[in-house]
């Protein structure tokens, strides 16, 4: 299916500003880690200018890593940095934290591509199930209080959902 013309010239034409903006992303992280301690949001950073540079340039070779990259880092942030949630149980946030990565993925399709790709909310709602499994089993109190931002979050991709949907059929 070959996407709108408005959207094909517009990913032609920002192919080198989203390059730019992966390689200005790495090369600040790296500068900040001759000052301060970072390393816990390297991942997330990177991940973060893939998801700009792809949403810049349409380019699904973008997207993917930097929704995966950026559920990673979330979940090193959760677990390790300075977000750590010491009462939880590590592997349950972690697995969430990466489902949010592959959420992102959809997103980013349904707001910057022609077509948005829903094949990332197979793997992401198996890591969701996976991640809620762990905190219940770990801990039911935090399963509990988890349970309402996992029931935004669902919500939240609904509504995307519905919205893509709706500018998908306004455009044709």
């Amino acid at each position: 299916m070959k996407p709108c013309s408005g959207i094909e010239g517009r990913r032609d034409g920002n192919r080198g500003i989203a390059g730019g903006i992966v390689l200005i992303t790495i090369g600040i992280g790296i500068l900040l880690m001759q000052w301060m301690d970072i390393g816990a949001y390297v991942v997330l950073l990177i991940g973060m200018g893939l998801l700009a540079g792809g949403a810049l340039s349409g380019s699904m070779g973008l997207i993917i890593p930097g929704g995966v990259l950026s559920g990673i880092g979330l979940g090193i942030l959760v677990n390790e940095g300075p977000w750590n949630v010491p009462a939880a149980n590590p592997n349950g946030l972690f697995l969430l934290s990466f489902a949010a990565g592959w959420f992102l993925i959809t997103l980013t399709t349904a707001l910057f591509t022609a077509r948005t790709r829903w094949w990332p909310v197979v793997p992401g709602g198996i890591m969701v199930v996976l991640g809620a499994a762990e905190l219940w089993k770990a801990d039911a109190y935090l399963f509990e209080n988890c349970s309402g931002w996992i029931a935004s979050l669902l919500l939240i991709l609904a509504g995307v959902y519905l919205i893509a949907r709706w500018s998908r059929g306004k455009n044709s």
